[in-house]
């Protein structure tokens, strides 16, 4: 009980925050759905008059001012009715638009792990699924629990003016209505949280699947997935079909309810037609009007099974706002040095989970404007390392530096605008290779666009292609091969002439012509900025004027090639492997 308590608190406050912009548009839609409950009382009264004046007494000659005030009544009635639906609507539809542009904003400024928590089928479930769930719940219940609950309190309060003891019989009824829409609505809250859970799991598995099509083709994989898709949406299937059962337990209780006020109304009414209490267009306005009642019941406990499902998306869009993981940014930040000594990493441990240590106690000088390259086992800690620089991390333990200024003390987006990043699976977003290239820097003219890619060795493939800088890259990048993306973001990266430049694997899957490539512009790049090198071929790694040793999450050695290959036996070992590996011969 204390659960469900807290939880429609929660509901309260955050629908109350939700509408707390539209204040004002609500006001003057509760005054017109108000207007819409008087014209349904009114219309009530009139077939009271109906009956009464023009067909027991036949005042047929005041039929056409009666067909004057119905006309009258419904053309206003309609209007309200118009004004009504399109603002519960459009405040609706502006309320979640709102929601869904904040929690995206929030979304795309938190660091790595929060996606670990929220990979990308659950997040696109959460923000276009759940969304529309809660824009047809939140326009639905605008227009049913209020226009209907004012229809109905329009109608109360004439059949109470009518006869009140007759009304107050007849609409005891409702608590029978009442407690199983209650108990239901919390089981149907329940089924509605397992759903959207396994419609999120399904939306990933799809995501996954459709990313991997080459893969699972090539491995002939196609009746191993359609067998786990058919589990994911059995699975999907079966929460859906208990969120339908609650559903449809609501109308089976509420119609029962109703039959049993029909006979209470038909049991006194007729009494009080006997005594002369009633006139008979009184009973039938008064039947009318406990019709026009339960109608806008009937409704209200429809909707209170989509304010569940509505209540459901909104906690679940709500939960990932609540979910905040961003580092803190400095309160009085420091400007992003012009580095003049170096990149110092100062007894820096770090740990993904308490106490497993990814990194322990690296100790590190890399020199302004040289090349280091760091190697090692996977899982040695070299990503993580160079991740702590732009702050996609921050060190458990020890600092990281730029010359003496802490990086956590440079506000984030100037520490990232100085720092260039070239990861090995280049993320390229569909539209033209200028485009692209200019994602960091947004207001850069042609000419520092067409310079950044000449220092990526990209320009001259650029102008091969049919509309050069204009050429659409595709989804996913799939006009361009591995090693024009690769230069593409190395592109990128220049263009932000940034003071730091990190390539996480940027050459370990590239065929010999398109290593080379990077491997000229980076000689090029040699004294211009400082390059951070993560690289597991020979080839790359002896580019570096300091090569670091990574073992365990601890610096093993650090040196020149020569010197790491004399004296550092894991070194040796890693070179060996890969310098001493042939290919089979073909030759016959």
């Amino acid at each position: 009980m204390m659960f469900q308590t807290a939880r429609f608190t929660r509901d309260v406050t955050l629908l109350r925050r939700t509408l707390r912009p539209y204040r004002f548009a609500l006001t003057g839609l509760v005054a017109v759905m108000a207007g819409v409950g008087v014209t349904t009382a009114g219309l009530n009264y009139l077939i009271k008059w109906m009956m009464d004046e023009l067909i027991i007494r036949l005042r047929l000659n005041l039929v056409p001012w009666f067909c004057l005030v119905v006309a009258g009544i419904y053309g206003v009635r309609s209007v309200l009715m118009y004004l009504s639906t399109y603002t519960s609507r459009w405040i609706g539809a502006r309320a979640v638009d709102r929601i869904r542009r904040e929690v995206f904003a929030h979304v795309i400024r938190q660091p790595m792990r929060y996606f670990q928590k929220y990979p990308p089928g659950h997040l696109s479930a959460r923000l276009v699924h759940d969304a529309e769930v809660l824009e047809q719940g939140m326009t639905n219940a605008l227009t049913d629990l209020f226009l209907e609950s004012f229809k109905a309190l329009g109608v109360i309060g004439y059949i109470l003016w009518l006869n009140w003891k007759m009304t107050l019989l007849s609409t005891a009824v409702i608590p029978l209505m009442v407690f199983p829409v209650l108990y239901f609505g919390r089981r149907l809250r329940e089924s509605t949280d397992r759903w959207h859970e396994a419609l999120a799991r399904l939306s990933h598995y799809l995501l996954n699947a459709v990313r991997g099509i080459r893969t699972v083709q090539a491995y002939r994989g196609e009746p191993r997935e359609i067998i786990r898709f058919g589990t994911y949406s059995g699975e999907t299937l079966a929460s859906r079909r208990e969120v339908i059962r609650w559903q449809a337990l609501h109308a089976p209780f509420v119609e029962i309810a109703l039959g049993i006020g029909m006979l209470v109304l038909i049991v006194l009414g007729s009494y009080e037609i006997r005594s002369g209490a009633m006139t008979p267009g009184g009973f039938t306005s008064f039947v009318a009007g406990l019709f026009l009642i339960y109608t806008p019941i009937r409704k209200l406990s429809r909707a209170n099974a989509l304010l569940q499902e509505t209540a459901t998306a909104a906690e679940r869009l709500e939960g990932l706002r609540r979910r905040d993981e961003r580092l803190p940014e400095p309160a009085a930040p420091r400007p992003c040095p012009v580095i003049r000594e170096g990149l110092f990493f100062h007894h820096v441990w770090f740990a993904y989970i308490p106490d497993l240590w990814v990194l322990q106690d690296i100790h590190l000088r890399i020199p302004r404007g040289t090349v280091t390259a760091f190697v090692g086992p996977s899982g040695a800690g070299k990503s993580t390392l160079v991740q702590l620089v732009p702050r996609y991390f921050d060190a458990v333990r020890g600092r990281v530096t730029l010359d003496d200024v802490d990086v956590r003390e440079i506000a984030l987006q100037d520490l990232r605008g100085a720092v260039g990043w070239v990861p090995q699976e280049v993320f390229v977003f569909p539209g033209s290779i200028r485009h692209n290239i200019a994602y960091g820097a947004p207001e850069a003219g042609e000419r520092e666009i067409e310079r950044a890619a000449m220092r990526a060795h990209a320009h001259e493939f650029i102008l091969r292609l049919p509309r050069g800088y204009d050429t659409l890259i595709g989804e996913g990048g799939r006009a361009l091969s591995g090693g024009q993306l690769q230069r593409i973001a190395l592109a990128r990266a220049l263009l932000m002439n940034p003071q730091i430049l990190i390539l996480d694997e940027a050459t370990s899957a590239l065929d010999g012509e398109s290593e080379l490539h990077i491997q000229e512009a980076l000689a090029e790049l040699r004294g211009q900025c400082t390059i951070l090198i993560i690289a597991h071929r020979w080839s790359t790694v002896r580019l570096a004027d300091l090569i670091v040793v990574l073992h365990e999450g601890r610096v093993l050695d650090f040196g020149t090639h020569d010197e790491l290959v004399d004296r550092c036996p894991l070194y040796r070992r890693l070179w060996r492997l890969q310098t001493q590996t042939r290919a089979p011969s073909l030759s016959r």
